[in-house]
């Protein structure tokens, strides 16, 4: 007898024959056939596993995070059964939360891992589970501190994650002594300077909440964290409003190799002290100008656009702009205007005694500089050609003179960093020379005094960044030097303020970008250090508001771990 064909006998499979088995094996033919029948019969038929091994069950999603009180439909699939209906259960009862027959999931109001099960009704062995991450609630305050006057006011936005319920209560830790704050975050210092502090506690968790501390004191020169921004931005506008609101707009954001226009727009109200999204312009756009009209409303104009699509590699650098359009306050949406002659991005743009916009060279891209100009009028929408310049520049300053007239100062060309100036006449439509600066300059601030002088100071020399600043005295058509700035900077804001002082923010000194500020004392032609912004930022924009703020929001930086980080940040100087 063949022992080993005795031996694999039990491993045939069934549907399996072994060909070998047919004539050695002392049994007829017949009784060999029986037996295998009677084999394949008690194992549910060839080829037909039983209907329990073929039944599977299959949650979808098989992970999710969830917050406290957030609901997620989950679907099951059932193989293998004509029965397709399936039992939810949560494996944790009732603190896990609780789940409908329909796949339903509601997760409890607490933190922790919490599983759903779909069980089959018609093989309860057969089961298949979903795990459901809920966090802890947390309470965040924007801006976590602040400093005001005696009895003046900030908005605080509270931030709940890890609910859905997403209320607080406010209250302030001093009690009535210590102000007052309204249900929407609205806080009025007291009379008395002092520090105090303003808790947003969760509704969904009263043992969570945050602080802001406020400092009111009556001291000057100090800048305090607002609001922050909806969208981080750098080389933006800001445009004061009638209604004392600022309008920011536009700005860049970073792209694998580009810059990259943005689109979108938002309002700072000076009241609480926070940002909201307003309409989006037309086109994306950054290093573009943006000119309150006498009839209350803005226009855009120019600037490089978008780099390509988001989440793609940016082919080309962004192109230049010839699209223009303005902003209505009283709808808040930008809506189109005429195209200028020809596209540009760091040019300017004046308004004239008129009401007309003198728009002055810039460049269709890093390497180009214009020597044209032309003329917006707000009654019929159109650019009208002016000029021409007498260098052709982009990256300059104009700035209106008593007179009526405009002077043009510095900039660069594609070959130089540029230190000569001309003066536009609106009367003749024209430019002419003036006296040269002393010094070239491109990224530098140039701002009309009080008395009609025209402080000129930092910027980038063709060699490195300067700290040195000047005067144009319009009576003699020169430039006088002045005191020399505590730092070096480029691309920094001046802002002439209600006392006649000019203040002198952030920008950017070799690979450094500033926190520092200083005032320039036109009486004593100096300037004196005054307090630090609480980010350093260059690119940044600075707007005097009606109460005599200054307004700094966004721009850039580089963080202490590299890059570059583009900033929400927001802060008014007192």
């Amino acid at each position: 007898m063949n022992h080993e064909k005795l031996t694999r006998w039990p491993n045939l499979k069934p549907g399996h024959t072994n060909s070998s088995l047919a004539a050695p094996f002392p049994v007829s033919r017949l009784a060999l056939v029986a037996l295998f029948l009677l084999i394949l019969l008690s194992c549910g038929g060839a080829g037909n596993p039983p209907a329990s091994d073929q039944l599977q069950v299959a949650v979808y999603p098989s992970a999710v995070n969830l917050d406290q009180g957030g609901t997620k439909t989950f679907t099951v699939t059932v193989t293998g059964s004509s029965n397709k209906a399936v039992n939810w259960s949560v494996r944790e009862g009732s603190s896990g939360g609780n789940i409908t027959s329909a796949g339903v999931y509601a997760a409890p109001a607490a933190a922790g891992t919490f599983h759903v099960i779909a069980t089959s009704q018609a093989d309860s062995t057969k089961t298949a589970f979903a795990t459901i991450v809920v966090p802890a609630v947390s309470v965040t305050l924007s801006p976590p501190e602040a400093t005001l006057r005696p009895n003046g006011t900030q908005g605080f936005t509270a931030t709940v994650r890890g609910s859905i319920d997403t209320k607080v209560t406010w209250e302030i830790q001093e009690g009535v002594s210590g102000g007052a704050v309204t249900s929407t975050g609205l806080y009025t210092a007291p009379a008395n300077t002092g520090f105090y502090h303003v808790t947003a506690t969760s509704s969904a968790d009263a043992t969570q909440s945050a602080t802001a501390q406020i400092t009111v004191t009556t001291s000057s020169g100090l800048f305090s964290p607002v609001g922050d921004l909806q969208v981080p931005r750098v080389y933006h506008t800001a445009t004061l409003l009638p209604n004392g609101k600022v309008l920011v707009a536009g700005g860049a954001k970073k792209k694998p190799l580009y810059f990259s226009g943005l689109a979108t727009a938002e309002i700072f109200d000076p009241t609480t002290g926070l940002f909201t999204a307003t309409s989006n312009m037309g086109s994306p756009r950054f290093a573009h100008t943006a000119t309150l009209l006498p009839n209350g409303k803005v226009l855009v104009t120019g600037g490089e656009g978008a780099s390509g699509l988001d989440g793609q590699m940016d082919p080309t650098p962004p192109p230049a702009l010839d699209s223009a359009e303005i902003y209505d306050p009283a709808t808040g949406t930008f809506m189109p205007t005429g195209k200028m002659s020809v596209a540009r991005a760091g040019h300017t743009a004046t308004l004239l005694p008129n009401g007309k916009v003198l728009i002055v060279g810039g460049g269709s891209n890093d390497s180009t500089a214009l020597a044209t100009a032309e003329i917006y009028d707000p009654a019929t929408g159109a650019f009208v050609a002016t000029g021409p310049l007498g260098t052709a520049r982009a990256y300059h300053t104009a700035t209106l003179l008593t007179d009526g007239n405009v002077l043009v100062a510095g900039g660069s060309s594609p070959t130089e960093t540029l230190a000569s100036a001309e003066i536009y006449n609106t009367a003749t439509g024209s430019f002419a020379p003036t006296a040269n600066m002393g010094t070239p300059r491109t990224g530098h601030i140039a701002t009309r005094l009080s008395d009609g002088r025209v402080l000129v100071a930092g910027g980038y020399d063709g060699t490195t960044d300067t700290a040195t600043a000047e005067f144009y005295d319009p009576s003699t058509g020169s430039f006088t030097p002045t005191g020399t700035m505590g730092t070096a900077r480029e691309r920094h804001t001046a802002t002439l303020l209600s006392d006649g002082n000019v203040l002198i923010a952030g920008g950017s000194s070799s690979a450094e970008i500033l926190a520092s500020a200083e005032i320039y004392n036109p009486a004593t032609g100096s300037f004196a250090p005054t307090g630090n912004m609480a980010t350093p930022r260059t690119g940044h924009t600075a707007t005097l508001l009606q109460d005599g703020r200054v307004l700094v929001a966004a721009g850039l930086n580089y963080p202490a771990g590299g890059g570059i980080s583009f900033l929400t940040s927001a802060e008014t100087y007192e």
